[in-house]
């Protein structure tokens, strides 16, 4: 197993694969980590995966960046964040159950947190020698809503859109944006006793993106905020099957 630590795009990113010194991925996955979380938050999924999978591990190489903010001086130390949050904020909403605060609002700094991840994938690709139809993005939580906000502003048509755990945003945005979209396969995940992001906010996010003729593949499960082993198992599977973005 190879761990590497490189710079794509200003961001540090954790890579791991299972490949030969000095040979190229078929597939690159990027996983992005969720608020608070540390940057190698996820980075224990590689090789989960890898050493699961012989066709995997020979083809698939995964990078996990760390979100640009740095958290400590906001009294979490090693926690990154893609863009602040006021938590108190989004706990008044699951108490009041009004989820059209959130699902409307576009939070500041999401933009440039999409800039800076669009930046790390283009490096990515290019020193992987790879196009965007050989890359699967998404993320946990906060990283899986930077991942949607990258796929639908810049048009990037990947392999696979991979939602665990996220949320609608700015719903008004991100529905004229799908509407011109290329499209591409969704796999969303969501646990129904979800605490911190609802959710029922996830299904009207899984609803936009399919009646904007996005192909998605919903995962509900019993549970919080979390990736359970089936839906990490799923995951896998469809990072195997041969399957070209829709449009691409």
């Amino acid at each position: 197993m190879n761990f590497e630590t490189r710079q794509y795009g200003g961001l540090t990113c954790e890579v791991v694969d299972s490949l030969p010194r000095n040979t190229s991925p078929g597939l690159l996955v990027m996983l992005c980590h969720g608020f608070g979380a540390p940057g190698d938050d996820l980075v224990d999924f590689g090789p989960m995966v890898l050493e699961a999978d012989e066709q995997i591990a020979s083809q698939v190489r995964f990078v996990f960046p760390a979100a640009p903010i740095d958290l400590g001086p906001m009294g979490m130390p090693g926690g990154r964040a893609w863009w602040p949050i006021n938590m108190a904020k989004l706990a008044e909403i699951n108490q009041t159950q009004d989820f059209s605060q959130l699902t409307n609002m576009e939070p500041p700094g999401m933009k440039d947190a999409g800039e800076k991840l669009s930046q790390c994938i283009d490096a990515a690709l290019t020193d992987a020698g790879l196009t965007s139809s050989q890359l699967v993005l998404g993320g946990f939580s906060q990283g899986a809503m930077v991942s949607t906000q990258v796929v639908l502003t810049s048009g990037l048509v990947p392999r696979l859109l991979v939602l665990f755990s996220g949320s609608l945003l700015n719903r008004e945005e991100w529905e004229r944006l799908a509407a011109s979209h290329p499209k591409c396969p969704v796999l969303q995940s969501h646990g129904r006793q979800d605490p911190i992001l609802p959710y029922a906010a996830a299904v009207q996010l899984r609803d936009l993106l399919s009646a904007q003729k996005f192909p998605v593949e919903f995962l509900e499960f019993q549970g919080p905020h979390t990736i359970p082993i089936p839906v990490l198992q799923r995951f896998a599977e469809r990072l195997l099957e041969n399957e070209s973005p829709v449009g691409g």
